[in-house]
């Protein structure tokens, strides 16, 4: 697209200059490389494996454990998949949904990516084995370096430095990262508080990284996609600004249509979407409310003199 289409896509999605204009991010593979930073995190438990199984066996469950996240990441950001590999992955996702049974029929959600589940699941892949207290020790491990090593978009940084400067409002949305402990019936078990209360320093520890926001929400208990996780984001901007949330307009950003623009775009008259594919090379309009784009320098120069940056 080319940089006159760019600008009639943004004049014709946002047609109400009256509204004062709210930007919602997703965070993991949006504002942050979560997989880069995920086979790092991954690569560190080889020594945290090693106290519990031999050194070629902890290399092994260590690059399992890589494989299934990406695996699961495919489907999340609805990329595409050939037939055979597809089946691989949703067999995969089904012994994820399984060792979950029990949080399902409690809290009435399953999440894909409980770095728990994942380890376990490559653990015994490799034919190795790791009790409740090492899986919980060596999750721990990866959590920590996922905290202390951030890898932020460059282009996050910008936007986000660009949205200050306009004094717009920016937000957060992000899933929960799952915080499961196993039983000893090989099911898996679950805290939301103590979920949420972990990932919070993770949000927290970004504003050290160039990502200033108002306030992160979390997905402890409801998650994406849900419309009660989306009412309460909704909901809490619209107290925190002191406004109807028909009177906002809000740019919902994100890497995967389904989690993260689906049910805002489907909720709110006054919203657009902006669906970051890393891996995509030009911008390409999506429909009249959803533009995908391979990186989020593209609306630095419309957040100056544009209806996108609200009033400076």
């Amino acid at each position: 697209m080319t940089s006159e289409e760019i600008s009639e896509w943004v004049r014709s999605a946002l047609p109400r200059p009256d509204h004062p204009v709210v930007w919602l991010f997703d965070v993991d593979d949006t504002l942050t490389d979560t997989q880069a930073m995920h086979h790092r995190a991954a690569d560190s438990l080889k020594s945290g494996l090693t106290v519990c199984m031999t050194e070629a066996l902890a290399s092994s469950v260590s690059r399992r454990f890589r494989t299934v996240f990406d695996q699961l990441l495919l489907i999340h950001q609805q990329r595409p998949v050939d037939e055979g590999k597809m089946r691989s992955i949703r067999e995969l996702e089904e012994r994820v949904r399984g060792l979950q049974r029990e949080i399902s029929e409690r809290w009435g959600t399953v999440r894909l990516f409980s770095r728990e589940i994942l380890l376990h699941i490559a653990a015994e892949d490799c034919g190795a084995r790791l009790s409740p207290d090492e899986l919980d020790r060596c999750v721990d491990q990866y959590w920590d370096h996922m905290l202390k090593h951030p890898i932020v978009y460059p282009d996050a940084v910008r936007i986000f430095r660009k949205l200050g400067s306009r004094r717009v409002p920016a937000y957060l949305m992000t899933s929960s990262d799952a915080r499961y402990r196993q039983n000893t019936d090989g099911q898996f078990s679950y805290d939301p508080c103590a979920s949420r209360q972990d990932k919070r320093r993770r949000m927290v520890n970004l504003k050290d990284h160039g990502i200033s926001y108002e306030r992160s929400f979390i997905g402890d208990p409801a998650d994406k996609p849900s419309e009660e996780f989306y009412d309460l984001v909704f909901s809490g901007i619209s107290q925190d600004l002191n406004m109807p949330r028909g009177d906002l307009f809000f740019v919902v950003v994100g890497d995967s249509y389904r989690s993260d623009i689906q049910v805002p775009l489907d909720r709110l008259e006054s919203a657009v979407g902006i669906l970051c594919r890393r891996n995509q090379s030009a911008a390409r309009v999506e429909s009249e409310r959803v533009l995908a784009v391979g990186d989020l320098d593209l609306f630095l120069e419309y957040l100056d003199g544009s209806k996108m940056g609200g009033k400076g």
